[in-house]
């Protein structure tokens, strides 16, 4: 007997197609397809399922994407490497795994720009108690326990945090004691995505758990070449499997989820984007959208580095001859230093007193790792600080250069040349180094290394910045939500202006970037847009600062899932 038609096919199975596989398949009704381009997340591959490894699936082509950006004009022309996860769970299988919801007033800039309180904190934070499974105890009114997502805090012990959390304090700023409760400003131990040793992606939360459902079927190694549109409405995508030739599959909805290079290339070489821009390119014209692959957004960072004069860092780590020990230690007993990313505390400040929250981020790692120009050597003992500007009023672009959509689009972020960028820098490059350089951190301070005594004057701040920076792994708002002429997407619905049948639902819909890493607000969205595309009743605006509230979190049936589906919970 034939099997009925798909009800939606995913294009994507990053972070948010893993969760509206589980969320939409959770109704038995409901029969879903999803299409990736890259290949499994199989257990047994080390680099994306050890945390401690999490640099090793950068730059390797089986798990990224080898993104590459035109020069940037603000950063001396330097062309920047963007990682993008390629293969089941998308960036969350090759991310930093660090979880941070983004400071309120995010929430609330996102609803102004679409005009609906429908995405204010009040509204989101209901969706973000939803997914998460804190191990630790927390602030019940704003986390969430027994969601499909497992979250533990960063143990953040040894002298280095020790001395690290002391110089927050002694530099002005409050310890909290969770950065994703009731207040983001100031500094805490981390929250990780980790489960027993392994990275905790969204494949490993959403997808693995519901992939026994008969309603489901996932296809990797199929690459999407284009959206297949019949008058006005979106019916299928004709897809590519290794040598084969296109075929194309039909479903009632299409929803793309490619992330924010990935969905708006398949838009536009399928004819969706600027009519000029398409035209010159010889793509035939479906639905004007100007909006599509502009206002670009990432956050850029750099790293500050210190010598210990202590033999107390995690250098060990670095050593080969200890990885088969540091392996199994995690593997086995999901404990030691390859269980986690080694970033395990930081906090949020403001560069000056007159910002409306946290513009700034500050990370540290107990060990010395692999940054620009002269690193410490292997072995010495060492500690780094991350250092990321969260806001900038600089946008970008992606935009193909071929109707090929195997070729790579051109892509821009214009980093360093928003308004505000420069002054920005140096106030964040100064607060970092105060920091680190309290008397807490004098016992343990064997001088800095990166940027390097040499560098002092603003100008040279500034020109070191543009020298070495690097991407913050953020990549969103190139497809985004909103109400004005630039918007895609309609933020009440998440379906594509112009066209039916066709919905975005990844980190390309936000609106503007948040201060903080994006993972969490994408599982954050998507959650909430499984909501929307199933027609439930929302979960009800909550927030505890003002009227404190209870409600259900976690489990499967505040996502309406029948008593007899499957568990979105591994």
């Amino acid at each position: 007997m034939a099997q009925r038609p798909f009800d939606f096919v995913i294009v994507g199975g990053g972070t948010a197609g893993c969760v509206l596989a589980n969320r939409l398949t959770a109704d038995p009704r409901i029969r879903v397809l999803v299409l990736e381009a890259g290949r499994p997340d199989y257990w047994w591959d080390l680099p994306i399922q050890l945390p401690i490894a999490m640099g090793m699936p950068v730059g390797n082509e089986h798990h990224d994407w080898l993104y590459e950006s035109e020069p940037e004009p603000g950063l001396q022309s330097r062309r920047l490497h963007h990682p993008r996860g390629k293969g089941i769970g998308g960036s969350s299988s090759i991310n930093g795994m660090i979880y941070q919801r983004g400071h309120r007033a995010d929430f609330d800039r996102w609803a102004a720009e679409c005009g609906t309180p429908e995405w204010d904190y009040a509204h989101c934070l209901p969706y973000f108690r939803r997914l998460e499974n804190c191990l630790d105890e927390r602030d019940d009114a704003y986390r969430g326990h027994g969601g499909p997502h497992t979250l533990s805090r960063g143990p953040a012990d040894g002298p280095i945090f020790a001395a690290f959390l002391a110089a927050a304090e002694q530099a002005g700023h409050t310890v909290l004691p969770d950065l994703n409760g009731a207040e983001q400003e100031g500094f805490a131990p981390l929250d990780q995505g980790v489960r027993g040793g392994r990275r905790e992606s969204a494949a490993r939360a959403y997808l693995h758990p519901a992939r026994r459902r008969r309603n489901l079927e996932v296809r990797s190694r199929v690459m999407v070449t284009r959206i297949h549109v019949d008058g006005g409405r979106a019916v299928g995508v004709r897809y590519r499997q290794g040598n084969d030739s296109e075929s194309v599959v039909t479903a009632r909805e299409i929803i793309l989820c490619a992330g924010a290079i990935g969905t708006p290339q398949l838009l536009q070489v399928s004819g969706v984007g600027d009519a000029d821009q398409l035209a010159r390119l010889g793509v035939p014209v479906v639905d004007d959208l100007p909006g599509v692959g502009e206002s670009l957004q990432d956050h850029l960072a750099v790293h500050l580095q210190h010598v210990c004069r202590e033999p107390v860092s995690m250098a060990h780590v670095r050593r080969k001859v200890n990885w088969p020990g540091i392996v199994a230690e995690a593997l086995l007993l999901g404990t030691g230093p390859g269980s986690r990313n080694p970033m395990q505390a930081g906090g949020f400040v403001r560069s000056t007193p007159d910002q409306s929250h946290p513009d700034l981020m500050f990370l540290l790692a107990p060990l010395a790792m692999h940054s620009s120009e002269r690193s410490i050597p292997i072995g010495e003992h060492g500690y780094q600080m991350h250092v990321g500007v969260m806001r900038s009023s600089a946008r970008g672009s992606v935009r193909i250069t071929s109707p090929d959509p195997s070729q790579h689009p051109a892509i821009r972020l214009n980093f360093l040349t928003g308004a505000e960028d420069r002054q920005r820098w140096v106030d964040a490059i100064r607060i970092g180094r105060e920091l680190l350089a309290q008397p807490a951190m004098e016992r343990l301070n064997g001088g800095e290394s990166l940027p390097g005594p040499e560098v002092r004057s603003d100008d040279e701040v500034v020109d070191w910045v543009a020298r070495t920076a690097r991407v913050g792994l953020h990549l969103a708002c190139s497809a985004r939500m909103g109400i004005d002429e630039g918007a895609v997407v309609d933020p009440t619905t998440l379906r594509v202006r112009g066209l039916d049948g066709l919905r975005i639902v990844d980190a390309a819909i936000i609106p503007s970037l948040t201060n903080a890493n994006t993972y969490a607000p994408v599982l954050m969205l998507a959650e909430k847009a499984a909501d929307m595309i199933l027609g439930n009743t929302p979960l009800p605006p909550e927030d505890p600062a003002t009227a404190p509230t209870s409600i259900a979190v976690g489990g499967p049936g505040t996502a309406g899932e029948p008593a007899e589906a499957e568990p979105a919970t591994a």
